[in-house]
């Protein structure tokens, strides 16, 4: 059964129960066409908003906390004698749900 012929049969149970017709097939597409067209436009001029909104927000707490960007460099005294390093023991990362459990050394 087409399109036509289902709404051939929705006028007659119409006309039976004294319902009002429904529309035609197609009689909706334009301005469905139309809505989504001006939804898509919607969302891209929020979007582009917020994206514009975030980089202000980073450029100016960039600007108040500059030292927040770039880690500040250790400074350590003139006349303290050099430390000695000690060999760091490699940390094996957080085991979460998604990674297999991880055997020891």
């Amino acid at each position: 059964m087409d399109a036509t012929q289902q709404h051939l049969l929705d006028l007659y149970r119409a006309a039976q129960h004294g319902d009002p017709a429904p529309p035609a097939p197609g009689t909706g597409e334009r301005a469905l066409a139309r809505e989504v067209r001006t939804r898509r436009e919607f969302r891209a001029v929020v979007d582009r908003r917020a994206a514009e909104r975030r980089a202000r927000r980073r450029a100016l707490l960039a600007f108040l906390w500059p030292a927040a960007r770039t880690p500040a460099a250790p400074t350590a005294p003139a006349t303290a004698a050099p430390r000695q390093s000690t060999p760091q023991r490699p940390t094996a990362p957080i085991p979460t749900c998604s990674t297999p459990p991880m055997r020891r050394a």
